[in-house]
């Protein structure tokens, strides 16, 4: 490739580090630490033998 489209080419990957990195914060969920869930089945029952 020529230098210059390989010049190009880091210049637009180094603006797009730059924009990924001011808008992390912003896109980034709030974590629920300590919050209630669904109790967890873990029992299987019914089926052709348990009649």
């Amino acid at each position: 490739m020529k230098e210059s489209t390989v010049e190009k080419m880091k210049k637009i990957i180094e603006e797009n580090k730059k924009k990924s990195s001011q808008n992390n914060s912003k896109l980034r969920a709030q974590k629920n630490i300590g919050g209630s869930r669904k109790a967890i089945r873990n029992k299987k029952t019914g089926g052709l033998f348990d009649k």
